[in-house]
């Protein structure tokens, strides 16, 4: 019984781990197809761009991408 505790705190480890190395991943925007955003809604959903940058909110994102050209992707769903 101890070994099959033992075996479980460590697949509970690892699942953990998992989890944290794909907290990571660079996402594409949903950005809206227009070929110009033209205003954003204000609402506060901070966004970590790609380029170190952080945003409002995903369409302030898509707007900056639209300006400089740029593929700049979502880092984090929270502040650089």
């Amino acid at each position: 019984m101890k070994g099959c505790v033992v075996f479980l705190g460590l697949l509970l480890v690892c699942v953990a781990a998992d989890n944290g190395e794909n907290s990571n991943l660079l996402r594409k925007p949903s950005c809206p197809d227009m070929e110009e955003i033209v205003a954003c809604p204000l609402n506060l959903a901070p966004v970590c761009g790609s380029d170190g940058n952080t945003y409002a909110n995903e369409c302030t994102l898509c707007a900056q991408r639209q300006m400089t050209k740029m593929d700049i992707l979502v880092a984090k769903e929270e502040s650089c």
